[in-house]
């Protein structure tokens, strides 16, 4: 519910408006509009019943009706604990009376505390917004409450009633989550569905620090287009608001999309090639070495109904195009969004120019109450109390901020800029200084002047305020792509002119004025630049001719850094080490661009592609992480040492499956060994014996695991020696030997245990999972399977999950539970295909064979281990122990049911079949 829209006409109220701080009560009806639509005459009745209960309910507690849209109530109130005590007189009285004509009515509402505007009878700003949100999230019945509401309280509430603290939930408006309460009553519904907040769909949406101001009625046009249209352009000038538009956009309408809204940034990347390495990991592709990303991300969202907002395009404008063309001819029912300066210009697209902010035509005695109606202006005044609080928007002073804003063509990154500069200048001295600034600019023609100028111009001229520190660490930090922490700035920026201590003090000066801005909400701060602002940093940066020594720093500090998190990996909390690595993403590929792309060090390069190998694999970037190590070798050639080569023929092995992982593994180890470096060394034994079970070479397997785990005793790498431990686990089970796998695993599970490895620990218990069932102790390899499946479930590693749901699968398959048994082969399946992993495709596909089979679906079953057994056949794997249980028990089965032709030649039809219409023939089991 939007209060600005299709307002019906106020009725004269009992008592006086309220001003200054204030409550507001917003109510609707859950499901008005199917009602509406089963039995009109019966809900027009129903509806005017509701508003007399509605109506009473808020006057008799002091409080102002001041809009009604639809069947939607917007009240305001002096006092909070008038606004509680009417919200819940309405409820009970809605809630006694007899509504059975319409099948009930439920009203959901939302309190909310703070200032809002005052004009012709109606409130506006940010507070109203907000308790539309936070109504907008709840249940028919339900009343939800803000903290600022809770806070005014002060525990005042009526007899019989308690708050329930529901947490910090996202709202629609996506600036900081709103602590959230539930109003419970003796007598009122108390259960009601988890809240609607952007938490519980499925976004990536990042939070932003100020409200959307002064973009009514352009967000719902925004909104009708893309309702109308497959793809949307939106375009402008730079520091037009485009960014922040479309997220708004994508948050008002994420209940449309079931698989979610999805935020690619494209504007920290130079490479067009990492276009689709970005929107892959955005929607939650996994990257895989056998399909090229391009081809995969169309089929991946072929079924998919999504948004997917494609940010700052235009300097990567053909690869953006190339994808939207690509995604838009193979899923039907996604939507795309794109920001940027120009058009796509591929079929179907629909261009929105962005217009600027509304702006006065004439600034003739202009009141204060006329001037906040316009965009422009009230964008001023936020950003303008935010710098100094002591600003408040007069009769007097109107014009002179509307004079302002026009000289800032209503572009609102400008707009934002000046206004922040009232911290040091009176709003007579900014008009003035800025008045002489754009004369000069436009030689006395003020149509000279083009938005984009305007923007550089105010700029360059906040620019000049600043102090030499400050310009250098302003032109500095224009090196980091995405984001940087306080440390990283530190680290890269101190020296030549700025000492360490003094970082901290100038980029809070530097955020104060707007220019950098700040995410302090997370474990660590986080700064950036916007697009607009970075690119003029980076010119500066090269005319300081500090651009060459500022690059190297960069590269240098995120290789150290990324030699520090391989390090690190295994020793903690996988789920926790990644987050930390994805902060840093954009970085990283910026150093690699620099190092690599533009062969400015291609030592440093190759060294850092080689640290980021887990990363690579854990982050869902196989392709990714393959592209640049073919770069890194291509660039090194011959000359590369032997150190670095080795990093990047392991990261290889865990990038690939088969033999080439094998063979990438052999290198690695065979490198590690020549230059000495034991670590590396056990590492890549271990990896040499997972690859070689893998092929079903259990001696030599076992030969290279006992050999890690040798020398991981002599340098005492007790990291090493867990994971090495666990592998021969799978060794000795495979040959049979059940009680020395089981030490194994218990004895890996203990290490990982103690060096607070989630992710270790997790594959040890699936392990032991695994030699239960094969001893037959079913109900046990149950509950050790689940209990790893939820430590796994907690992290990110989308692999190890799909091992465990196939696992599962097959034992409730043996616990003849077949409903269980086919939800976790398909979850395992759905996984398999997320992660594009052949292998474990294959796998969930033969576990869903077997199921059909005992459904008695013998013809698809027999396809299915078609397809699989072909799988297993070109790349030359053997089936572990699971699987190769659910091969014999399926082939007994089929064997049972099928003539001997008749089942050869259903193998036959399998094994032709490709994956995508293998797995869609398996999930439909």
């Amino acid at each position: 519910m939007l209060p600005n829209r299709g307002a019906k006409p106020k009725r004269k109220s009992p008592v006086a408006l309220p001003t200054g701080t204030v409550t507001f009560l917003f109510t609707d009806i859950e499901g008005s509009t199917q009602r509406w639509e089963n039995d009109s005459d019966a809900m027009r009745v129903a509806v005017a019943h509701h508003d007399a209960l509605m109506r009473k309910a808020i006057e008799s507690h002091r409080g102002y009706v001041f809009k009604t849209v639809g069947d939607a109530f917007c009240a305001v109130f002096s006092r909070a604990d008038d606004a509680l005590a009417a919200a819940l007189a309405a409820q009970h009285s809605l809630d006694t009376e007899d509504f059975a004509d319409i099948k009930g009515l439920r009203v959901r509402m939302g309190l909310h505390a703070g200032e809002a505007d005052v004009r012709d009878g109606d409130y506006f700003g940010p507070a109203v917004n907000r308790v539309a949100r936070l109504m907008s999230i709840g249940h028919g019945g339900q009343v939800l409450i803000s903290g600022a509401v809770e806070h005014a309280l002060h525990d005042a509430l009526p007899s019989g009633a308690t708050l329930v603290d529901l947490g910090l939930r996202r709202l629609k408006d996506l600036t900081q989550p709103e602590q959230v309460w539930q109003l419970m009553m003796t007598g009122l519904p108390s259960e009601f569905p988890p809240l609607n907040s952007l938490d519980a769909r499925a976004n990536n949406l990042p939070v932003q620090l100020t409200n959307l101001l002064g973009r009514e009625r352009d967000l719902e046009e925004v909104k009708a287009l893309i309702g109308s249209h497959r793809l949307l352009t939106l375009s402008g000038a730079g520091g037009i608001g485009k960014t922040r538009l479309a997220l708004q956009a994508g948050a008002d309408l994420i209940d449309r999309y079931p698989d979610g809204v999805w935020f690619a940034d494209l504007a920290p990347i130079s490479d067009p090639e990492l276009v689709t390495s970005v929107v892959a990991k955005v929607v939650g592709m996994a990257q895989t070495e056998r399909r090229r990303v391009d081809e995969a991300i169309p089929q991946w969202l072929k079924r998919k109904h999504l948004l997917l907002i494609l940010d700052n395009c235009e300097h990567v404008i053909q690869a953006a195009a190339e994808l939207a063309a690509a995604v838009l001819g193979a899923a039907p029912l996604v939507r795309i969004v794109a920001t940027s300066r120009q058009a796509l210009g591929i079929g179907g697209e629909v261009v929105h120019r962005l217009p600027s902010l509304a702006l006065p035509e004439t600034l003739t005695e202009l009141s204060a109450e006329t001037a906040s109606a316009y965009g422009a202006i009230a964008l001023f005044v936020d950003r303008a109390a935010a710098s100094d609080t002591r600003f408040v928007l007069s009769d007097d002073n109107a014009a002179i901020v509307a004079e302002i804003c026009r000289r800032l063509d209503g572009i609102p990154l400008a707009i934002e800029l000046a206004a922040a500069r009232l911290s040091v200048l009176s709003i007579a001295n900014l008009a003035q200084r800025l008045n002489e600034r754009f004369k000069i600019l436009t030689e006395g023609s003020r149509t000279a002047l083009p938005r984009q100028k305007t923007l550089g111009a105010l700029i360059e001229w906040s620019y000049g305020l600043l102090n030499p520190q400050e310009q250098t660490l302003f032109n500095r930090i224009a090196i980091f792509a995405g984001g940087f922490s306080l440390d990283a700035a530190t680290a890269v920026c101190a020296g030549e002119s700025l000492d360490e201590s003094d970082i901290l003090n100038l980029l809070s000066s530097l955020t104060d004025k707007s220019l950098v801005v700040a995410d302090t909400g997370g474990q660590e701060e986080r700064y950036r630049l916007l697009e607009s602002t970075r690119a003029f940093a980076l010119e500066k940066l090269s005319v300081a001719g500090e651009s060459e020594r500022m690059a190297r720093r960069h590269g240098e500090y995120f290789r150290d850094r990324a030699q520090a998190a391989d390090m690190r990996y295994g020793m903690g909390s996988t789920a926790v080490w990644l987050v930390s690595m994805e902060l840093e993403l954009d970085n990283y590929r910026a150093a690699l661009a620099w190092a690599l792309d533009q062969c400015n060090d291609v030592l440093l390069g190759g060294t850092l592609v080689g640290a980021l190998g887990d990363f690579w694999f854990y982050g869902g970037l196989n392709a990714e992480g393959q592209r640049w190590v073919q770069a890194a070798f291509g660039a090194l050639g011959e000359q590369a040492p032997d150190d670095v080569a080795a990093g990047l023929w392991f990261t290889l092995f865990i990038l690939s499956d088969g033999r080439r992982a094998h063979e990438a593994a052999q290198r690695a180890f065979e490198l590690y060994e020549r230059v000495g470096d034991q670590r590396g060394m056990i590492t890549a034994l271990h990896s040499l014996g997972v690859s070689l079970y893998q092929l079903g070479r259990l001696e030599a397997s076992e030969k290279a695991l006992r050999r890690s785990l040798a020398l991981a005793g002599e340098v005492g790498d007790r990291r090493g020696s867990a994971h090495s431990t666990n592998a021969l686990g799978y060794v000795l089970g495979q040959r049979g030997d059940v009680d020395g796998a089981r030490r194994c695993y218990e004895e890996a599970l203990a290490a990982h245990v103690k060096s607070g490895d989630d992710g270790g620990r997790a594959v040890a218990l699936r392990n032991l999972a695994e030699l239960e069932f094969a001893q037959g102790k079913v109900a046990e390899a149950v509950l050790l399977g689940s209990e790893g499946l939820a430590i796994e479930l907690r992290g990110k590693n989308l692999l190890h999950q799909t091992w465990c749901y196939a696992n599962l699968a097959a034992y409730h398959v043996a616990l003849n539970q077949l409903k269980d048994a086919r939800s976790n082969a398909h979850q395992a399946l759905l996984l398999a295909q997320k992660l594009q992993r052949e292998f474990q495709i294959a796998v969930g596909i033969q576990h869903l064979a077997l199921i059909a089979a005992l459904s008695g679906d013998i013809p698809r079953a027999a396809r299915l281990l078609g397809y699989a057994d072909n799988w297993y056949r070109e790349e030359g794997g053997e089936r572990e122990l699971t699987e190769r249980w659910g091969y014999i028990r399926l082939m007994e089965r089929l064997r049972a049911r099928l003539e001997k032709g008749e089942l050869a030649a259903l193998l036959i039809e399998g094994s032709k079949l490709n994956e995508e219409k293998a797995v869609e023939e398996a999930l439909e089991v």
